[in-house]
């Protein structure tokens, strides 16, 4: 989305730029702070590292070497011992076959003596055992744990003096581990100067790959907002155009959803009124119609029923003939005189719709009076709801419209061939009341349920087209509506829906 001009004619930045510009400065400001400051971080956490381990390293280098000169003590020692005892009488006397009984109290002395020794042999030449002294463990003093060392040293004639020690395995293990201690303090200073490069590097690249993901995803997320609230702009734009079929169809439970959703009630609200008002519109100018067509035509009447009548009664003549011509067309005259008059009431009834009056009224006690009506006795069926309903409503305007309505039905019915039974519902939701009137007639064509509102359109031979475009009126000075229902009756007849605000 572009920058474009606005209607005062400055550049107009759309809201998708704006989006992905914010989400940019959000991301890039962490990696731009990182940039700045990783080589510090990183400085400071090396230094502390290597400062640590360059002092730690003389003391462990001293350490270790005291070990090392530990363990070769003890090596040179067990050698040493070995030396004394192959040099010993005891030794000879035993190689010599003399008394080798002699050998194995030196070398249990010797055991005795020394908690490290485990085993004292002596060969033969040629590897046959002379005499042999041993044992499982260390005497008092010794390791604890231990793992056998063994001293060869070959004496003259081939034969050989064999000295077992136990090792010391936590002395060898501690400096093995001093070891270890060693080796990663001199990798700490290796890595020292590539460290904060490398570290930079990684953690640059970790964070840019945060910024192209977010960035992608704000260009995504807002380009589809943008999208969405480019189809309500329109729809919007439609509207103030003057197209009131205008709808826009947006998915989703988001508030974009549920704003689309209001916009179409919203805008089928409107198409409703503008219809009203228009309606209201033409009906003021039909009882403005009415009110001068019923002055003009009701004037005359009566001077030309008089004059006729006059006529008739000042011939004093015997010619029967004649006579019988007079009283034709004094019939005729007041025949068509009775259907003016007739008329002229239903001009005047448009004409003169008292102005509404509302007050608490019960639908049930309106029902009431429509079904004591002696004219609709016998075909009104009145259905009530369990709970009562009070309508905001002109008891005597109402009166009337209903009446129209079953009337209407009645002879819809008896068109039809059937007996003209009418039934009268009601009931009512959260702010309105709903009434319907069904009839047994043949139904409203569905080009026909807006016409048959209009004044002088009926399909009545008697009719004058008048009494739904009343009814109309007063549902709608009354703040509701009447309808015909686009589903009809049950039985096949027609259904009319009258809705009233509730009291």
């Amino acid at each position: 989305m572009t920058p474009s001009s606005d209607e005062s004619g400055g550049r107009r930045i759309g809201l998708q730029v704006k989006v992905v510009a914010v989400l940019l400065v959000i991301a890039l400001t962490p990696l731009l702070v990182s940039a700045l400051l990783v080589d510090q971080i990183a400085e400071v956490a090396q230094n502390f590292a290597s400062h640590e381990a360059e002092g730690l390293r003389d003391p462990l280098a001293e350490a270790q070497g005291v070990y090392l000169q530990l363990i070769d003590s003890k090596k040179r020692m067990y050698r040493h011992m070995a030396d004394q005892l192959a040099e010993s009488r005891a030794v000879e006397e035993a190689l010599a076959g003399a008394a080798s009984a002699g050998f194995s109290p030196a070398a249990r002395r010797l055991l005795d003596r020394e908690p490290d020794l485990l085993r004292v042999a002596l060969r033969r030449p040629g590897g046959a055992m002379v005499a042999e002294e041993k044992r499982a463990a260390p005497g008092p003093g010794g390791p604890r744990k231990f793992r056998e060392f063994a001293v060869s040293l070959p004496l003259t004639g081939g034969a050989a003096l064999e000295l077992a020690f136990a090792a010391d395995v936590e002395l060898l293990e501690q400096h093995r581990q001093i070891g270890r201690v060693l080796d990663d303090s001199q990798r700490i200073d290796q890595v020292r100067s590539s460290l904060p490069r490398s570290y930079r590097f990684g953690f640059l690249l970790l964070v840019g790959g945060v910024v192209v993901l977010v960035t992608a995803t704000g260009i995504l997320l807002s380009r589809r907002l943008t999208g969405r609230i480019a189809v309500l702009l329109s729809g919007t734009r439609r509207v103030a155009g003057g197209d009131l079929e205008a709808r826009v169809a947006l998915q989703g439970r988001d508030e974009l959803g549920e704003l689309a959703r209001a916009f179409n009630r919203m805008v089928e609200d409107l198409k409703k009124d503008r219809q009203q008002i228009l309606y209201l519109q033409r009906i003021g100018a039909w009882q403005d119609v009415a009110r001068r067509l019923a002055h003009e035509i009701k004037n005359p009447l009566t001077p030309i029923q008089l004059a006729v009548q006059e006529l008739v009664s000042s011939y004093a003549g015997d010619d029967a003939r004649h006579r019988k011509m007079l009283a034709d067309v004094a019939e005729i005259v007041g025949e068509e005189i009775h259907g003016l008059r007739r008329l002229v009431d239903a001009f005047s009834a448009l004409g003169r719709l008292p102005p509404v009056e509302p007050r608490p009224l019960a639908l049930a006690q309106l029902a009431d009076d429509l079904g004591k009506d002696p004219m609709f006795a016998g075909h009104l069926e009145l259905a009530a709801p369990t709970d009562g309903v009070t309508v905001s409503g002109d008891r005597l305007l109402l009166r009337r419209l209903l009446a129209n309505l079953i009337e209407n039905g009645v002879h819809a019915g008896q068109a039809a061939g059937k007996s003209g039974r009418v039934e009268m519902r009601w009931s009512a939701d959260a702010t309105r009341a709903r009434v319907t009137i069904d009839d047994e007639g043949r139904g409203v064509p569905e080009a026909d349920r807006e016409r048959i509102f209009e004044p002088y359109v009926t399909s009545k031979e008697s009719g004058t087209g008048l009494g739904l475009a009343i009814a109309k009126k007063i549902a709608l000075d009354h703040g509701g509506n009447l309808v015909a229902d686009t589903a009809g009756a049950p039985g096949g007849g027609a259904r009319f829906v009258l809705t009233l605000p509730l009291a």
